[in-house]
């Protein structure tokens, strides 16, 4: 009897072992895919700013040029 709760306390040891390498694989995971506070933290201190696509520097640029173009035909009048 006291080989076969032998065993058994085995198997739970080795599935429990298990068990924690998998929590540390998903806590893992979701460390990459999902972006912490921390690492926000750090792009603000550090000064960096994500990069902006092409279209969205020409769509920027073309407000920007409207803009002046309004201001400059104001100041005309």
């Amino acid at each position: 009897m006291s080989e076969v709760l032998e065993g058994l306390l085995q198997k739970r040891a080795s599935l429990s072992a298990e068990l924690r390498a998998l929590d540390a694989g998903i806590a893992a995971y979701r460390r990459a895919l999902l972006p912490t506070k921390s690492a926000a933290v750090q792009a603000k201190v550090s000064g960096t700013r994500p990069t902006m696509s092409l279209a969205a520097r020409k769509k920027l640029s073309l407000l920007a040029k409207a803009r002046w173009a309004k201001k400059r035909k104001e100041d005309k009048k």
